[in-house]
């Protein structure tokens, strides 16, 4: 028997609210913003402390030791990367006691990893602010257009979308619950593209191989 193509359309659009992947997307796209202002500090932080202080001879060790902290963070990304998103991505990473801290020091400065793994913890500040921002604005979005018709006509409440649209009866109301309900599951399936486009770009940025010079 032959599925109705509208039929599958449908079971797509709304099986988002169903689908684990979705809700392991979003609590990633949520840890961004938390993660990114951390990463940002600690590595812009150390960073700016680390030029600042070179000329003194302590600035070379701190970014030698923000770029060994900038790739350990990095390989806790693949991680949490491979565990929410799905993303096949992976870090070879060896630890000081795998050979001298001279060794390992040269390795860092040398590897084109290091850096790359500082850019992708820089960028994390942007995307988690854009994502918290979309995370937020959609959500409450939904909530208010969806509540419509429980308290548009209650004292003090007010519905109105600029100059020219407000929510004043209930078919209105009706209507903004409905609009409200497909905007939900709308930002559900950006939220995935997001979502998978962070993956690839975790791939991209971190999938380098072994820190190797």
């Amino acid at each position: 028997m032959t599925t109705h193509p509208a039929r599958t359309g449908l079971r797509r659009f709304f099986g988002v609210a169903t689908d684990g992947q979705t809700y392991r997307n979003l609590a990633y796209l949520a840890l961004t913003f938390p993660l990114g202002v951390l990463y940002f500090t600690l590595v812009w932080g150390g960073g700016a402390a680390g030029v600042s202080t070179l000329p003194i001879l302590v600035g070379a060790p701190i970014l030698v030791a923000v770029l060994a902290m900038a790739v350990a963070v990095a390989d806790i990304e693949t991680r949490l990367a491979r565990g929410l998103l799905g993303a096949d991505v992976s870090m070879n990473t060896p630890s000081p006691s795998e050979e001298t801290l001279t060794e390992y020091a040269k390795r860092l400065v040398l590897s084109p990893q290091s850096y790359l793994a500082v850019v992708y913890l820089l960028s994390k500040f942007v995307i988690g602010i854009a994502a918290f921002t979309a995370l937020v604005t959609a959500a409450t979005l939904s909530a208010v257009l969806t509540a419509a018709p429980l308290v548009y006509d209650r004292p003090g409440v007010t519905y109105n979308f600029g100059p020219n649209v407000v929510i004043d009866t209930l078919p209105e109301a009706m209507v903004a619950a409905v609009a409200g309900i497909l905007l939900a599951f709308v930002s559900l399936h950006v939220f995935n593209l997001a979502a998978r486009a962070l993956a690839r770009y975790t791939e991209l940025l971190l999938d380098a191989g072994e820190l190797s010079p």
